[in-house]
């Protein structure tokens, strides 16, 4: 059984992460994210020592999250792109949040920083897959991770066709960027 500050504690990061996917870093404010937590803001700061902070709490949670659900394998690009889509159209708030950490986001990754920590297995699997002849060698591995992530983010919020026809784009533009 969870006590009440666990409790209170997961209803603040779930009103932040509603609240960064809409507005930003920059436009959350803590008044909106304690009233819709049901919490004082003296609470949420027992907790959260700065809004960044909080930031980077709702930014571990959905990362990994998103990571464990979408398992990037260097011998199967394709599926995970499949995978990333999935998990952006079940949660558009997650392709938000994605969009939101680019554009805030430092350009340069301290060590510790969550993304970081989940980006470096990706590019070991990436330079795996091209070791094998999975992927075309050619390519930077940082850079092919956010090519697919700009992409199947793109084809998952943004397009007039069905779902299943932009989840196939996405998937078959991932076949035809890896091909050696």
């Amino acid at each position: 059984m969870r006590s009440a500050g666990e409790a209170t504690r997961d209803r603040i990061l779930a009103a932040a992460k509603d609240e960064f996917a809409t507005h930003g870093l920059a436009g959350a404010r803590i008044n909106r994210i304690a009233a819709q937590a049901r919490a004082s803001k003296d609470r949420l700061y027992a907790y959260f020592a700065s809004k960044e902070e909080l930031f980077a709490a709702v930014t571990e949670q959905w990362t990994s999250e998103t990571t464990a659900e979408t398992a990037l394998r260097g011998d199967d690009l394709p599926g995970y792109a499949a995978r990333l889509f999935d998990n952006y159209v079940a949660h558009p708030e997650n392709a938000r949040l994605q969009q939101w950490a680019d554009l805030e986001a430092p350009d340069v990754m301290s060590e510790d920083d969550i993304r970081s920590k989940t980006f470096r297995p990706k590019v070991a699997e990436i330079r795996k897959g091209q070791l094998e002849g999975h992927i075309d060698p050619e390519w930077n591995p940082t850079e092919l991770i956010l090519l697919i992530t700009d992409i199947v983010r793109m084809l998952a919020l943004k397009s007039s066709r069905s779902v299943p026809r932009r989840r196939e784009a996405a998937v078959e533009a991932v076949r035809r960027l890896i091909a050696t």
